[in-house]
C-alpha cells in the first residue's frame, strides 16, 4: 500500500491511520476485521479514531494475522503501536488495584524543563575554550540578551570540575560495545555529521553501564579534544539532580563564572548549547532517571557525543542509539574473577571458580563483589565461597563487600516502581522456569493479561525484567528472582504466598495434562483427564500442545516437583499419565526417568496397584532408552508384570510383556524378545486391543530382522504400516513414521532399495511435519543410503547433507559423523567434476565437529585417504 507510513500532512502515520489504511486495502469492514481478529468492534473503532494510541503486542499480533500483513507492514504497524504506547502517560486507576500511573516516571516533566528543548535555537558560541572544529560561510546565530556578558569565563584553575572518574582496568567482554562506540565517535567527528550523537547504555542493575561509559570516555579522548565531562544525575536517588543543577555544574566546568550563570533553566540550556556549538565535547550523563531529566542537557550542534547510562530504556528519546548491556558469558565471568583473584587461585580450583560465576548470575557487580571478598581473604578457598553462595537464603547477603551490595542495587530500582508494579515483580518469583509469558504472569498477578502486559513492559523499561530472544516471553535474572522472592516473603502474607504458589503449580499441572491429551492415539482408552479445576493455557490443537510442552518444559517439570512435595499425588499421577505419548516424540531418557519415577511414587502414595503397574512400565521404557540400563529396565518391567497380574489387568500385563521384549532386544537377545512379543500379541488379541497388538508387531518385525527372517519381517511391518494409515486424525502419525522407518530399514536389509527409499521418504516428511528432528535426520540418512544403492549419487548426496545438518541441529555428533563418513565414501566413487563440487559442500559441514575428527574427515573428503565402502547398512536400532 503506497505511503502507508505517512499521513496526509506528510508526518509519520499514527497507529489508527495505518490500521484504517490496511483494513481498507484488505476490503474489510470493522465488523469483519473484528470477527477475524477476535477483537471487539468497539476496540477496533477506538484504535482507528485515535482513542487507543498504542495497543499492546498481543492485540497488534492478532490484527497482523487477521490482515495477513507481510513482515515489513507488520513491523510498521508494531512500530506505530510502540510509538503510541510511549505517548501514553497513565493507566486507569482501577488497572491494578488503584495504580494511578504505571508509566509516570517516564512521562513526568519537572517544572523547569523546557516543553520542547529540541526546538530552541542555538546561541552564538562564546569565546573561551579553544575550538577544534571550524566552519566557513556560516552566519552566526543571534545572541540572546545578556549571554555575551554571561559567557565570560574563568581561568581553568577556578572552574568547577566535571572530570571523568578513573577507569576500571579489568573491563571484560565489552569489546563489541566499545567498537560500536568508537564507530559512532568517528562518525560524529566527520564534517558531514549533523547534530549531536546520543547513545543510551541501558541494562539491569549491576551490569556495568557506568564502567563501560567511563572506559569509552577515556578511550575516545582524541575524538573529543575540547572537553570530556561526567555528571552523575542521581536518577535513582530520592532527590535527583535537576536539569538546572546539572546545567549549572556544566557551565561552571565550561568556565562561566557563578555570578553570570542565568537562574532560569531555559536560559542556562541556551547558554550551554551556544558554548558547545562549535566544539567537540564528550558528555557522560550517568544514572539517568528519565527523559525529562536530561533533555535540556542534550547539545544541539554537531561535534558532540553524549553517553547516557540508565536502568531505564529511555524510550521517549528520539534519534538516539541504544546499547543493551547483558550479563557476561560463563567464560567471561570466570575471566573477570581471574583478573581480581589471580590466575593461580583459578587454576587451583577451576570448577569452584566456574560455580562462583554461575551462582553470581554472571552479573559484573556480583562477580566483582565475589572477587573482592576472595581477594580480601587470601586464606579462603574458592570452594568456601561456593558453599556460602549455594544457600539461596543467604546468597544476596553473601554478595556484599564494603559499600558494594547487590541487594542494595536491586532495591533502588524496585523502590522506583509504582506499588502495583512492585507487587507483580515480587510475585514473578513464584514462576520457576527461566522464561514466562503474559498468561503465566497473570496467574500470579491475579489480574487481566492486558493490564499485566503493560506492567511487564514497565519492568522491562526499568531493566528489572528482560525479554526472551523468541516470542512474547520474559526473563527474570536469577539474582533478581532471589531478590523478588525476598520481597515477596517480606511484604505479602504467608497465606497469600501459599495460595499463589498453589495456583501456579495447578496451572502448569493442568495445562500439561490438557496438552498431553492431544498426543493420545485414537483407540487408547486409558484414564481420560477430568475437566481442569482452574483456568489453564489456551491449547486447541496437536501443534499448539507440542509447542507448549516444549517451551514450558522447565515450568511444568518444576510444577511436578512442587506438587510431589506438596502431596498432590492425584494431580502428579494425572500429568504422568498424560505425558506418556508425548514422551515418544521427545524421548529424553533422563527427563522421563524423573517424571515416571514420580508417577510410580504417586501411585504408591495413592495405594493404586493398577496405576503403579502403568507407571512402572513407563519408567522401564525410559530406563531402556539409556545406554547400558537394559537390565535395570527389565527388572522394573518384571515388577510391573507382577503388579498387573495382581489386579487382573490383562491389557497392562500385555504391555509389560511387550516392554520386557524390548529390553531383551536391546540386550542382543532377539530370540527371547520374540517370545515376549508373541505372548504380548496373544494377550492383546484376547482383550481385542488392536493398537497394542500392532505396536507390538512393529517390534516383533525388528526382532525377526535381527534373526534374518526377512520375508516375515517385511510382511509384518507392511501390515503394521497399513494399520497406522487407517486413522486420519493425526494421533497416530508418529507411530506411522516409526513403522515406516522400521519397514524402510528392513527392506534395505533385504536389498529392496526402491521400496526402502519410498518408505524413508515418507517417514522423513512425516517427521519434519511432526517436528521430530532426530527421526527426520535418520530418515534422510536412509534416503541417502538407498539413493546411492539405486545409482543416484547426486540425490544421495543431497539427502546425506540434509541428514548431517539434521544430526548437527540436535547435537548428535555420532550421528553426524556416521553421515559424513558415508558422504566421503560417496565422493570417492563420484566423477571428478561431481566430486569437486561435493567435496566443497561437504567441507562446509565440518563446522562444529571436534578437532581430531574434523581433521580426519577433511583429509578423507579432500581425497588424501581412502576407505572401502560397506554396502550392507549397520543395524543400529536400539529397540526403543
Amino acid at each position: 500500500m503506497p505511503n502507508a507510513g505517512v499521513s496526509a500532512a506528510g508526518s509519520p502515520a499514527t497507529f489508527g491511520d495505518l490500521l484504517v489504511g490496511r483494513r481498507r486495502a484488505a476490503r474489510l469492514t470493522q465488523e469483519e476485521l473484528a470477527a477475524r481478529s477476535g477483537l471487539s468492534v468497539r476496540a477496533i473503532s477506538d484504535m482507528e479514531r485515535g482513542r487507543a494510541l498504542g495497543p499492546q503486542r498481543r492485540t497488534v499480533a492478532a490484527l497482523t494475522e487477521a490482515l495477513e500483513l507481510d513482515p515489513a507492514a507488520a513491523r510498521e504497524l508494531e512500530s506505530a503501536a510502540k510509538a503510541g504506547r510511549h505517548r501514553t502517560t497513565a493507566l486507569p486507576d482501577a488497572a491494578l488495584g488503584g495504580a494511578a500511573n504505571l508509566r509516570g516516571t517516564s512521562a513526568r516533566r519537572s517544572a523547569s524543563t523546557p516543553r520542547n528543548p529540541s526546538a530552541q535555537q542555538p546561541d552564538a558560541p562564546a569565546n573561551g575554550l579553544p575550538t577544534n572544529r571550524t566552519r566557513t560561510n556560516e552566519t552566526p546565530a543571534p545572541e540572546k540578551p545578556g549571554h555575551q556578558q554571561a559567557a565570560t569565563q574563568q581561568p581553568l584553575e577556578g572552574r568547577f570540575r566535571c572530570d571523568l572518574p578513573p577507569e576500571v582496568g579489568d573491563l571484560t567482554e565489552r569489546d563489541a560495545e566499545l567498537d560500536r562506540l568508537r564507530r559512532l565517535a568517528a562518525a560524529t567527528a566527520a564534517e558531514t555529521h549533523r547534530g549531536a550523537t546520543v547513545v543510551v547504555l541501558f541494562g539491569a542493575p549491576g551490569v556495568g553501564k557506568t564502567t563501560l561509559a567511563v572506559r569509552a570516555g577515556h578511550e575516545l579522548a582524541e575524538e573529543f579534544p575540547d572537553a570530556r565531562f561526567f555528571v552523575n544525575m542521581r536518577g535513582m536517588d530520592a532527590e535527583r539532580l535537576t536539569p538546572g543543577q546539572a546545567l549549572g555544574r556544566l557551565l561552571l566546568a565550561l568556565g562561566v563564572e557563578q555570578a553570570r550563570i542565568p537562574d532560569d533553566t531555559d536560559d542556562r540550556a541556551g547558554l550551554y548549547r551556544s558554548l558547545l556549538q562549535e566544539r567537540r565535547v564528550l558528555l557522560v550523563l550517568d544514572n539517568v532517571g528519565d527523559e525529562a531529566q536530561i533533555r535540556p542537557l542534550l547539545p544541539s550542534g554537531p561535534g558532540c557525543m553524549v553517553l547516557l547510562t540508565s536502568r531505564r530504556v529511555l524510550s521517549g528519546l528520539e534519534s538516539v542509539h541504544r546499547l543493551l548491556l547483558d550479563v557476561l558469558s560463563p567464560s567471561g565471568a570466570v575471566e573477570l574473577l581471574e583478573s581480581i583473584i589471580g590466575s593461580e587461585r583459578v587454576a587451583a580450583e577451576p570448577a569452584a571458580t566456574a560455580r562462583v560465576a554461575q551462582l553470581s548470575g554472571c552479573l559484573p557487580l556480583a562477580l566483582r563483589i565475589a572477587g573482592n571478598r576472595l581477594a580480601g581473604r587470601p586464606r579462603w578457598s574458592v570452594g568456601y565461597l561456593v558453599s556460602a553462595l549455594s544457600d539461596q537464603r543467604r546468597r544476596l547477603t553473601a554478595l556484599t563487600a564494603g559499600d558494594l551490595q547487590v541487594r542494595a542495587a536491586f532495591e533502588v530500582s524496585y523502590q522506583q516502581c509504582h506499588a502495583s508494579v512492585r507487587q507483580v515483580f515480587r510475585r514473578l518469583s513464584l514462576l520457576s522456569g527461566p522464561e514466562f509469558d503474559v498468561d503465566q504472569a497473570s496467574v500470579v498477578a491475579e489480574t487481566d493479561p492486558d493490564v499485566v502486559e503493560a506492567v511487564l513492559e514497565e519492568l522491562v523499561d526499568a531493566s528489572l525484567l528482560g525479554t526472551a530472544p523468541i516470542g512474547d516471553r520474559y526473563v527474570l535474572h536469577d539474582l533478581l528472582r532471589l531478590f523478588a522472592g525476598e520481597r515477596l516473603a517480606e511484604e505479602e502474607a504467608p497465606g497469600t504466598v501459599e495460595r499463589l504458589s498453589g495456583l501456579v503449580t495447578g496451572w502448569f499441572l493442568h495445562s500439561g495434562i490438557l496438552a498431553g491429551g492431544f498426543f493420545v492415539p485414537a483407540g487408547f482408552d486409558g484414564h481420560p483427564a477430568p475437566p481442569p479445576p482452574q483456568p489453564v493455557a489456551a491449547i486447541h490443537s496437536l501443534d499448539q500442545a507440542r509447542h507448549w510442552l516444549d517451551a514450558e518444559q522447565a515450568n511444568w517439570l518444576a510444577a511436578l516437583r512442587q506438587a510431589t512435595e506438596a502431596g498432590r499425588h492425584a494431580e502428579v499421577l494425572a500429568l504422568c499419565r498424560a505425558l506418556h505419548w508425548y514422551s515418544d516424540v521427545r524421548a529424553e531418557s533422563g527427563l522421563w526417568q524423573e517424571v515416571f519415577a514420580r508417577g510410580v511414587a504417586a501411585a504408591r502414595a495413592l495405594r493404586s496397584r493398577a496405576d503403579e503397574a502403568v507407571q512402572l512400565n513407563y519408567l522401564g521404557w525410559a530406563l531402556n532408552r539409556a545406554a547400558g540400563r537394559q537390565g535395570q529396565a527389565y527388572a522394573v518391567h518384571q515388577e510391573a508384570l507382577r503388579a498387573s497380574r495382581d489386579v487382573g489387568d490383562e491389557r497392562e500385563e500385555a504391555w509389560s510383556l511387550q516392554y520386557c521384549g524390548r529390553t531383551r532386544l536391546g540386550s542382543g537377545e532377539p530370540t527371547a524378545a520374540v517370545e515376549y512379543f508373541e505372548s504380548a500379541m496373544e494377550l492383546f488379541r484376547r482383550v481385542d486391543y488392536r493398537l497394542g497388538e500392532h505396536i507390538t508387531a512393529s517390534f516383533l518385525g525388528l526382532a525377526l530382522r535381527r534373526l534374518d527372517r526377512l520375508p516375515e519381517a517385511v510382511r509384518l511391518l507392511h501390515e503394521v504400516t497399513e494399520y497406522f494409515r487407517e486413522t486420519s486424525d493425526g494421533t497416530r502419525d508418529n507411530a506411522l513414521a516409526v513403522s515406516l522407518m522400521r519397514l524402510g530399514e528392513t527392506l534395505e536389509f533385504a536389498r529392496l532399495f526402491s521400496e526402502a527409499h519410498e518408505a524413508f521418504r515418507e517417514a522423513e516428511a512425516l517427521s519434519v511435519r511432526l517436528d521430530v528432528p532426530l527421526q527426520a535426520a535418520e530418515a534422510a540418512f536412509g534416503c541417502g543410503r538407498t539413493a546411492e544403492e539405486l545409482g543416484e549419487p547426486a540425490a544421495a548426496h543431497r539427502h546425506l547433507v540434509t541428514a548431517a545438518a539434521g544430526f548437527a541441529a540436535v547435537n548428535d555428533d555420532p550421528g553426524r559423523n556416521r553421515v559424513l563418513r558415508r558422504i566421503v565414501m560417496l565422493i570417492e566413487t563420484a566423477g571428478p567434476a561431481a566430486g569437486r563440487t561435493a567435496r566443497q559442500e561437504t567441507l562446509a559441514l565440518l563446522d562444529g565437529v571436534d578437532g581430531q575428527t574434523a581433521a580426519e574427515l577433511a583429509a578423507l573428503i579432500s581425497g588424501h585417504r581412502r576407505r572401502a565402502a560397506a554396502h550392507r547398512p549397520v543395524d543400529e536400532e536400539t529397540a526403543s
